[in-house]
């Protein structure tokens, strides 16, 4: 008889698709064979700490004998959260000398840097020119303000320019001042022909971004936006400085390879002269406009067919209106355009209405990603339970995107209120409906708003809360795994035609199943860039539990929102940072756990070991 397999005789490759995130540190503990297996996805991508007492630890991590080393590929830095920040930042400058000495030649792809710590705080020049001499094959790279000029340093050395460019494909500009500028005209120029992401984020908004002086020898930041933004009479500064190598703009040959464009703070009202003449918008497939004045400007001139995107697959807007809603109005018309779109993240503040829902059930047949968010008024912190604030689709309009969009896997939006102890409401039913009903493989659902405790004119304990709200979350589970009754025709009225009669009451229901949603969570988390579980965002997964019969069960379990990414990676929709934050309608009194929070094991440092 032939021997039965077991999962030593399994080939290597299968054996690494079996092996979760989660537990890929586990795994590497238990044998040799499969510490070769889970070193090099575990070591892959690396996010430090840097400027606490966990600085002690890249000792260990840095040793030659680590065979996990030569399998970094990424790293991202953060600053610590710590209570005392004094000398903090040479601290974590001097962590990252080491951290660069250390590691091995040639095999970083990326090396960045936290938004909250650079590029708006200035970065060591020595650190960034050994990165640039040792980690020689870079397709990221980044240009931030410095603590001293690099430019001439660069131009005089071509070995530098020669290893530093040669593998380069992104770029992040970070202008804030005339000299950044500069540094950011040198890096495009030299990676123009081979250029495939770009990110122009500006920071000129006031005389001192920092709270401090600017370093000998440097001017001031502040620049007229008069002179910084294209006009009607000509390209700006901002524009004839970093593309000044591509003057005159009517005759320049746009980015041969450029796929990917990501603009922040950079005004496009006269885009039709500078930007739509540089970049070939028709042959984009990311597209991310982030606070840009202007911009209902370039989307009428993407709804022009020499400018229209062809293989546009990611749309990221996040924009603050005016009162005439000139960019939703306009963005309207380009979604009904467009087509093909797989993520649409859409985060609009002073609207008076949401998107239209043809334009989003437009590309209902290759959206997997959808995140709409909008709100009448210009509101940062929510302090309303209601969240009345942030617009709700009505039922019909979010019925159309469910039945047009039946492969999305994540979906994050508003929701109507209903109440924790009351029956839910009709309008939250049909929302239940609509989406469970229809989107079938959703993975993630993302609620952003909270149910309250209404009629009761009392808020509820936080552990009563998240106890009423675990067990509204295990409802949505229940419904998503075992199917929902045929939906009503909202346009006419009609339900649905009755089945034959069955000995079964369960048979003579129509159900839809959807059984895939395996995450869902409530409210926007403010602790994105911290890498901390929000207090105001409260997440479940979809698990099972044994009932005192010994019945299977399905289980609403609480979970982190840094441990989430692991255990579900089809979770990104969470990790989009919006422009406000809700809170939790319920008093303060703890949690489940000694920290008042669900998920992950937090440190003294409120550092989560993962």
């Amino acid at each position: 008889m032939a021997r039965k397999l077991t999962f030593d005789d399994l080939e290597t490759e299968i054996k690494a698709l079996i092996i979760r995130p989660s537990d890929l540190k586990n795994v590497c503990l238990v044998s040799k064979q499969l510490h070769e297996i889970a070193v090099k996805p575990l070591y892959r991508n690396i996010s430090f700490d840097l400027g606490g007492t966990n600085d002690t630890r890249l000792a260990g991590l840095l040793n030659p004998h680590n065979k996990g080393l030569k399998h970094i590929r990424r790293i991202r830095l953060y600053l610590a959260n710590v209570r005392d920040r004094c000398n903090q930042k040479q601290q974590a400058n001097f962590a990252t000398r080491m951290l660069l000495e250390f590691l091995p030649e040639d095999v970083l792809e990326e090396f960045r840097w936290d938004d909250a710590w650079c590029p708006w705080e200035p970065f060591s020049t020595d650190n960034l020119l050994l990165l640039y001499k040792k980690q020689r094959r870079m397709k990221w790279l980044e240009v931030m303000d410095l603590d001293r000029e690099v430019l001439p340093e660069l131009k005089k050395n071509p070995k530098i320019q020669r290893d530093m460019f040669s593998h380069a494909r992104k770029l992040a500009l970070y202008p804030e001042n005339r000299t950044s500028l500069n540094l950011c005209h040198f890096f495009v120029e030299k990676t123009t022909e081979v250029l495939e992401e770009l990110i122009v984020h500006t920071n000129f908004d006031s005389d001192d971004p920092r709270g401090h002086s600017p370093p000998p020898g440097f001017p001031a930041s502040s620049i007229d936006s008069r002179e910084l933004h294209d006009s009607a009479t000509g390209p700006g500064l901002l524009s004839r400085t970093i593309f000044s190598h591509m003057v005159p703009f009517e005759k320049c040959t746009p980015f041969k390879n450029l796929r990917s464009l990501h603009l922040h703070k950079v005004s496009l009202r006269y885009s039709t002269d500078t930007w739509c003449k540089f970049v070939d918008f028709t042959n984009l497939e990311h597209l991310s406009i982030y606070n840009c004045s202007g911009a209902d400007s370039l989307f009428g001139q993407l709804c022009k067919s020499s400018n229209l995107p062809r293989q546009l697959k990611v749309l990221e807007i996040q924009h603050k209106d005016n009162a005439e809603n000139e960019a939703l109005i306009a963005l309207d018309g380009f979604l009904c355009l467009v087509s093909g779109i797989r993520d649409l993240v859409l985060d609009m503040e002073h609207v008076k209405t949401l998107p239209a829902a043809a334009g989003i059930a437009r590309h209902g047949k290759t959206l997997e990603l959808l995140n709409v968010h909008c709100s009448q008024e210009s509101i940062h912190v929510t302090t309303s339970v209601g969240d009345a604030e942030e617009l709700v689709w009505d039922t019909e309009e979010f019925q159309k995107i469910c039945n047009a969009c039946t492969g999305l896997e994540q979906l994050s939006c508003a929701w109507p209120q209903t109440s924790l102890i009351r029956s839910p409401s009709e309008e939250w039913k049909a929302f239940e409906t609509s989406a469970l009903g229809h989107l079938k493989e959703m993975v993630t659902l993302h609620i952003s708003t909270f149910p309250t405790n209404k009629p009761s004119t009392q808020l509820l304990p936080r552990t009563v809360y998240e106890q009423l709200l675990q067990g509204l979350a295990q409802r949505i589970f229940e419904m998503a795994k075992n199917g929902v009754p045929e939906p009503v025709d909202l346009t006419t009225g009609d339900a649905p035609a009755p089945d034959p009669p069955t000995d079964s009451v369960a048979e003579s229901l129509t159900t839809t199943k959807s059984g895939r949603l395996h995450l869902l969570g409530f409210g926007i988390s403010d602790k994105i860039y911290e890498r901390e579980d929000s207090k105001n965002q409260i997440l479940f997964l979809r698990s099972t539990c044994l009932s005192a019969l010994g019945d299977i069960k399905t289980y609403a379990a609480p979970i982190g929102w840094v441990l989430r990414q692991f255990v579900e990676p089809r979770s990104e929709v969470l990790d989009f940072v919006l422009p406000r934050a809700t809170t939790v309608p319920c008093r303060e009194s703890g949690g489940l756990g000694s920290s008042g929070r669900w998920g992950g094991n937090e440190d003294d440092d409120g550092e989560f070991d993962v």
